[in-house]
């Protein structure tokens, strides 16, 4: 074995002396050209662009998808939204007429909650109540009758006695004690 590494201590110290020369000089590389600045620049504009031209295809596609069958997408003519009036988060009312009656809808996070059909129109509403206050300015109103006064409590003596009876023998428990001038059972 000591003659095997004799072997390559001599092999390695001839090969190091002949290799030491010229060829293992360090030379750093060359240094890249700096990027275009216009060319980068011009390229992100051309992807961004690209990028929001296929979102808005996307939501017209999606939009153009969701429609109905019928064409027009409001019934036919026959549904028009008059309103919405959202209530909270997931909560809404909806007025939506429909062949001239108008509808009330209420919704929430699970769906549909209750449609009322409308029996008259606001305005026809507003126009009873005007009537009304005109008959009512030309009749004069009944004076309101004076507001009695409340009558005191009829309690007799020994209601009043057995009452504070009771409020004792309470606050007569653990923790809670009475002055011997309170107490009704001591002399």
């Amino acid at each position: 074995m000591t003659r095997t590494v004799l072997a390559l201590a001599a092999l390695l110290a001839s090969t190091a002396h002949a290799l030491a020369g010229d060829g293992f000089d360090y030379a750093p590389p060359v240094a890249p050209a700096p990027p275009d600045l216009g060319g980068l620049v011009t390229r992100l504009l051309l992807l961004t662009l690209a990028l929001v031209g296929l979102c808005a295809g996307t939501v017209w596609w999606a939009r153009r998808a969701n429609r109905p069958a019928g064409g027009a997408g409001d019934g036919g003519g026959h549904l028009k939204l008059e309103g919405s009036l959202p209530l909270d988060r997931t909560c809404a009312v909806h007025l939506i007429a429909v062949d001239g009656q108008t509808v009330a809808l209420t919704t929430d996070g699970t769906g549909l909650r209750s449609l009322v059909v409308l029996s008259e129109t606001f305005e026809t509403a507003l126009e009873a109540v005007g009537r009304r206050e005109v008959i009512a300015e030309a009749e004069p109103e009944p004076a309101a009758p004076a507001p009695k006064e409340p009558e005191p409590p009829k309690w007799s003596a020994d209601d009043v006695s057995q009452l504070l009876q009771r409020i004792i023998r309470r606050a007569d428990g653990p923790g809670v004690h009475l002055e011997p001038a309170l107490r009704h059972d001591q002399p």
